[in-house]
């Protein structure tokens, strides 16, 4: 998290970015050819999303974004067995739907935290 002081410590940010990036743009290149541009980019966008609106630490973030991406996914895919309609799609608006009652969610919070004096 400081890469000033892991260079110090003789750590390559610049060699680790470059491997993070390369190995990043190979999965999502080869994610897309196999799900498709809006599953893969719901996968990398909603969950993080999601988890931002609930958490400032990492260790938060990751756990909201692990546990919304595994449970929207299998809602998904149960909504789509039992409607009978294309998994990928009901899977981005399963996504879509869920992100837009979080930030309901934290909307109402926030606004019974003001009324009730933040105790």
């Amino acid at each position: 998290m400081d890469p000033r002081k892991a260079e110090e410590q003789g750590i390559s940010v610049r060699f680790w970015d470059f491997l993070f990036y390369a190995s990043f743009g190979f999965v999502v290149t080869s994610s897309v050819a196999i799900a498709g541009v809006l599953l893969v980019f719901c996968y990398l966008i909603v969950p993080s999303v999601g988890a931002m609106l609930y958490a400032e630490r990492i260790g938060p973030r990751l756990a909201i974004g692990w546990t919304m991406g595994t449970l929207v996914s299998g809602l998904g895919v149960y909504l789509s067995l039992q409607v009978d309609l294309p998994t990928g799609a009901t899977i981005v608006c399963t996504f879509g739907i869920v992100l837009v009652l979080m930030a309901a969610m934290r909307g109402l919070l926030r606004r019974n935290s003001a009324v009730s004096g933040g105790h």
